[in-house]
């Protein structure tokens, strides 16, 4: 979630969804020092809520098996004017409720503080006006990262989630689930243009005058599968 939002840079909206009552924890957000521009688009929404959005648009989703990030980007997702004021209102409580324990200290003096309580700030529950809007629109992007579930239950119910012509991309450690999803994929017609990559992350020595790749390390870094979601002749 947070190398989601840094990338993005505070001009999309990164959802990320959990299963059950307890958003799963967000500790790592506070460590990139984000902006409270940043702050604010980074939202939690249970997936019973995403689910039951997209049921009303008479789509069928079961039940998922996944922790993931969705990203929608402020100009195909949720629109200024509905969404920054439900925003705005709650940074303002808080804030109202920061100056009261620092004896209104001026917000010059305190902008250590504050930028330490806005960083606390990322994960606030989505409002309904923006579930709505990704429920019409779609999501523009999807992250599934769930290696210890199976991938092709997973994409089954949160890809309708996306909108048409959105990116995806699956991590998972292993090839042989992504190649049972892509094979899955095709022949549902729900997304083209599949690959499997691998990535390889190389660690470097770095010393004076030495510099060089470790000549003795893992190059195995788990498979990436992407695509892009379309429209089959089934869903017109």
């Amino acid at each position: 979630t947070g190398a989601v939002a840094e990338r993005l840079g505070g001009t999309a909206y990164v959802c990320n969804t959990y299963l059950g009552v307890a958003p799963y924890p967000m500790d790592i957000v506070r460590i990139f020092n984000f902006s409270n521009e940043i702050c604010k688009r980074i939202v939690r929404s249970p997936l019973t809520d995403l689910r039951s959005a997209q049921n009303s648009t008479s789509v069928q989703i079961g039940s998922p098996e996944d922790i993931c990030n969705i990203e929608s980007q402020s100009n195909e997702g949720i629109s200024s004017s509905n969404s920054l004021p439900h925003t705005v209102s709650m940074e303002e409580a808080a804030l109202s409720s920061e100056n009261e324990m620092l004896d209104f200290i001026s917000e010059t003096a305190a902008s250590p503080v504050i930028r330490a309580c806005k960083a606390t700030k990322a994960g606030e529950k989505a409002s309904e006006e923006a579930i709505n809007l990704w429920k019409e629109n779609g999501f523009s992007s999807l992250i599934i990262a769930a290696p210890d579930l199976d991938v092709w239950s997973i994409v089954k119910e949160l890809l309708p989630l996306l909108s048409f012509s959105a990116p995806f991309a699956i991590y998972h450690q292993y090839i042989q689930p992504l190649a049972t999803c892509v094979h899955n994929l095709q022949l549902a017609k729900m997304a083209i243009g599949l690959q499997i990559s691998e990535p390889w992350l190389r660690e470097y020595q770095v010393l004076p005058s030495r510099t060089h790749p470790l000549m003795q390390m893992s190059a195995f870094g788990g498979y990436i599968l992407s695509g892009t979601r379309i429209c089959s002749s089934d869903q017109l």
